[in-house]
């Protein structure tokens, strides 16, 4: 699982986020997607994203008791 950083928005505001977790990163028709699993947990303009970069990759987490 990897961790990205991202600033996005417009003019006028922007975010800066970071995903932990992240599974799969698809872009496609414009659109950037962030999946955690099978479930998209964001997706964003691509025109909108000002900076997205790779922070890190971590082990995936381990069920307790396994």
């Amino acid at each position: 699982m990897t961790t990205y950083q991202m600033v996005y928005g417009d003019d006028e505001k922007t975010v800066r986020e970071t995903y932990e977790h992240i599974d799969d990163v698809q872009r496609e028709d414009g659109w950037l997607v962030l999946f955690r699993g099978r479930d998209a947990i964001l997706r964003v303009q691509e025109d909108h994203v000002q900076l997205f970069e790779e922070m890190g990759t971590v082990a995936p987490r381990r069920p307790k008791g396994a």
